[in-house]
């Protein structure tokens, strides 16, 4: 803790470039720390708070730790091991020689505790011995943290040495950090220090809790997707008396919906990425988008959403879902249009779709058009008071592969470490794989959750349908799901080579 308030506090300390800013950034949850490969890029002490529940102090990192430990030796013998360090700081302040330990030992001074940084991938070296006895002879409550940059592994080496030194010795993948990771290290820290155990055990609760309500607003926002996405119409102008723009304004039509679609999307995965305080991910709207595969390409329709078999099952659960609405847009399949379609065509139609995406098209067009005009036209059109309509959309698999791909937006910003500083774009293989091998996917949710959802769907196709109900019931669907997506030891994608893990210490 420091002297001005009671908030238990920590000094990230170590070699250049172990990857210090990359711990602080991944336990403050702040992307915003400068982390960069150019050896000794923290220069100054950098204070990082979580709101009040503790600070961390990103500081540079050693810069004549065997000269300073020849200075420091007789704080062994002394009765405040900190006065050798105030009488070091306040004797070298202002020398170039050892400036990075005046400002790295500056919060030690003002109670905070210690954790220590060590490159796991790197080999023990005599200086590394030096900074460790340095640390123990502050007498501070200390704690080491066995980071990894590359897959070469001395870890056995690194703990043996630390072991004597520190009050306890952790491993701690910064760029792989899940939630469940900080807070275990939080509770590490709590064991080191009796009188922080009270206020860090409220930390951790209260971070738990925290976690819990973001899960629960993903969830809103997702069912709040399904709804907009389910429910959207969109509508032109016909052209009176010419075939050729009739069909240019029905082709403008489909792309303005795929569009506007595609927008909402968007937006929900805008306010997920938000959610979960990121802010190097991008939903899309940026040069580089959160998914390489669009919302409607082949990739997506073919690794999202239910399989075959399901498909049928849902749409016999909904029974004439696909073909209730006679404005209900086709894709191109007959077996989908028309009015009043039965529980058996209706479940037909969802096998016909298959998991490929048809390309879409413009909704059932009224019969008063002339034969020549509709065979000119892609797919069928709806003639309403002169204009052309499209929407809602009618495949049985759209709001699945809408809601696939939310909880792997989910599962990203959920498992993304605030470490890392790579922009990505998820493919869709890479992704489906290990959702599926968790059995996170809506193809392994339960048949239960999978009927309740098709039904909420299907009144959300019909208009006038209650949406505010139907995202009331599809959240609590979700919610259980969310939970163990958040939970799940995943790997989506493979992070980037650390950033600051650069030069390797001298």
């Amino acid at each position: 803790m420091t002297a001005s308030d009671d908030i238990p506090a920590f000094a990230i300390v170590g070699a250049v470039n172990h990857g210090k800013s990359s711990v602080v950034s991944a336990l403050a949850e702040n992307d915003a720390v400068r982390v960069s490969p150019m050896p000794g890029e923290t220069v100054e002490c950098q204070r990082f708070a979580l709101r009040d529940l503790f600070v961390f102090y990103d500081t540079p990192g050693f810069q004549n730790a065997r000269e300073a430990l020849r200075e420091l030796r007789s704080a062994e013998a002394g009765a405040d091991p900190l006065e050798a360090f105030r009488r070091f700081v306040a004797r070298h302040r202002g020398d170039p020689a050892f400036e990075a330990e005046c400002r790295l030992f500056a919060p030690l001074l003002e109670g905070a505790g210690l954790v220590y940084v060590v490159d796991g991938s790197r080999p023990l070296l005599d200086i590394h011995l030096a900074e460790m006895e340095l640390l123990r002879l502050t007498g501070a409550p200390r704690l080491a943290i066995i980071n990894r940059t590359s897959a070469d592994d001395h870890v056995a080496a690194w703990k043996r040495r630390l072991g004597q030194h520190f009050n306890a010795v952790r491993e701690f993948d910064a760029h792989r950090a899940s939630f469940a990771d900080r807070v275990e290290l939080l509770e590490t820290l709590a064991g080191i220090e009796q009188h922080w155990k009270p206020r860090l055990a409220q930390a951790v609760a209260l971070l738990q809790e925290e976690w819990a309500l973001r899960l629960d607003d993903a969830a809103s926002i997702i069912a709040e997707l399904l709804a907009e996405c389910l429910a959207h119409r969109e509508t032109a102008p016909l052209p009176a008396g010419d075939p050729t723009a009739a069909v240019a304004a029905g082709a403008a039509l489909r792309e303005r919906y795929q569009a506007s679609i595609t927008a909402i999307e968007a937006t929900a995965h805008e306010r997920l990425i938000a959610l979960f305080s990121h802010h190097l991910v991008s939903a899309g709207r940026a040069p580089a988008p959160l998914f390489a595969d669009d919302l409607f390409s082949e990739a997506t329709w073919q690794f999202f959403g239910l399989e075959p078999r399901q498909l049928v099952a849902a749409g016999m659960a909904a029974g004439a879902v696909a073909g209730a609405a006679a404005d209900a847009v086709t894709l191109g399949h007959t077996l989908l249009a028309g009015s009043a379609i039965g529980a058996a065509i209706g479940a037909a139609g969802a096998f016909a779709l298959g998991r490929r995406r048809p390309e879409i098209g413009i909704a059932g067009l009224g019969e008063r058009l002339p034969v020549a005009l509709r065979a000119l036209l892609p797919g069928r059109m709806r003639l309403a008071g002169g204009t052309l309509a499209i929407g809602p959309y009618a495949a049985l698999n759209f709001p699945w592969i809408l809601l696939d791909r939310a909880l792997a937006a989910l599962a990203y910003v959920t498992h993304r470490s605030h470490a890392r500083r790579d922009r990505i774009e998820l493919e869709a293989a890479r992704l489906v794989e290990p959702l599926q091998a968790a059995g996170l996917t809506v193809s392994r949710w339960s048949d239960e959750d999978r009927r309740e959802g098709e039904r909420i769907f299907a009144r959300w196709r019909r208009r006038g349908a209650d949406a505010a109900e139907g995202v009331e019931q599809l959240r609590s669907i979700l919610r259980p799901h969310l939970d163990a997506v958040a939970a799940a030891r995943l790997a989506l994608v493979e992070p980037s080579q650390p950033q600051d893990a650069g030069a390797r210490a001298p």
